[in-house]
């Protein structure tokens, strides 16, 4: 009976419609390094999400499946309103690995068709061409392991890899599994090369709005700003 209570309980703590979780991601390019701490809040309900970002000065940021997104300075007490489709909720890569849609990672949304699946050992390797009006990419391979992406390599006219994406650590929930560790490398047109890293950790999932920032709601009295002025 213990153990069946304890089991229940342990699969209760991975079972919700809120999750959270701290990002930290570190842009290197021409040996200098940019770190960016942010605490990540999706509602899986309301399929928004709500990032709050530790930077100078500190802001909270709000997306809907809309595209329309809402930039708050708690310190200046300003809000910036865009709307950009493209940067939807739906559209982001937590979507995507929280919904279980794995298969092709938004590239079905953006426009890209499937042109080949292939194995190669344990690997599921696809082929996905870019729509036309995506000038500087022509397709994307995409290596899967156990039906998880590991690998996504990206191409311009001849082949040319212009970047390259790997997927790791994954952790096992209930309702997902989730790589908390992402690298991206862009090569540019100079030779140099972008190297992002986008490490995800304390991934909480809850039944409860256990916290604040998946209700936040932005003072009335928030003074409008540009959100494209340099802050």
């Amino acid at each position: 009976i213990l153990f069946l209570s304890v089991f229940s309980i342990s699969l209760s703590a991975q079972t919700g419609n809120y999750i959270s979780m701290k990002q930290r991601t570190e842009i290197l390019e021409n040996r200098k390094k940019l770190t960016n701490e942010v605490d990540l809040y999706y509602d899986k309900n309301k399929q928004t999400i709500t990032k709050y970002y530790h930077s100078s000065p500190e802001f909270i940021m709000n997306i809907n499946a809309l595209g329309e997104i809402k930039t708050y300075y708690p310190k200046s007490n300003e809000v910036g309103f865009k709307h950009v489709p493209e940067l939807s909720s739906k559209r982001n890569l937590i979507y995507y690995f929280i919904n279980n849609f794995t298969d092709h990672l938004g590239l079905a949304d953006e426009g890209f068709q499937l042109i080949s699946s292939t194995y190669e050992n344990q690997h599921n390797i696809t082929v996905w061409k870019a729509p036309s009006f995506l000038k500087n990419i022509e397709s994307v391979k995409m290596v899967f392991d156990n039906g998880l992406p590991i690998f996504a390599e990206y191409q311009a006219h001849k082949k040319k890899v212009i970047k390259k994406i790997y997927y790791t650590n994954y952790k096992n929930f209930t309702q997902f599994r989730f790589p908390q560790k992402i690298i991206e490398i862009s090569y540019l047109p100079t030779g140099d090369s972008l190297i992002n890293r986008t490490v995800f950790s304390e991934i909480s999932i809850s039944a409860t709005t256990d916290n604040p920032l998946f209700n936040f709601k932005i003072p009335n009295d928030a003074k409008p700003v540009d959100v494209s002025e340099n802050r």
